[in-house]
């Protein structure tokens, strides 16, 4: 058996630390960009999304890497535990869930689709 297609929780946990860092310096890049162009929240929205696709889609890309079997698979569950992760905290934050099912899919889905394509190029 090949020791890149073992799954280790590590890898994961290493994946979203790059994602979270990722996502964090990319906020604040796009808050200091949304404060000089004074931009509306739909354009706000809109970059939140492609933070969360690209974050995701590096995390993705990055386990697709290291795990060489069922890249797919795996991207797929590192977007899935980054949107976990990013869950825990609105709930533990006291934000809960905000809106309806259409406002959870709109996080889940660039989440699932940016790693699950990261992986796939990988």
């Amino acid at each position: 058996m090949n020791p890149n297609s073992t799954i280790n929780p590590m890898r994961f946990v290493k994946t979203l630390l790059i994602s979270y860092i990722i996502t964090v310096l990319l906020m604040f890049l796009l808050a200091f960009i949304l404060y000089k162009m004074k931009l509306d929240s739909a354009q706000a929205s809109m970059g939140v999304t492609a933070i969360y696709l690209l974050s995701c889609g590096i995390g993705g890309f990055v386990t697709g890497k290291q795990i060489k079997s069922r890249r797919l698979l795996w991207g797929l569950l590192s977007g899935a535990l980054y949107f976990a992760v990013l869950l825990l905290l609105s709930l533990a934050s006291g934000g809960g869930l905000q809106g309806d099912i259409k406002s959870v899919l709109s996080v889940l889905a660039p989440c699932l689709i940016g790693s699950a394509a990261g992986a796939f190029i990988s």
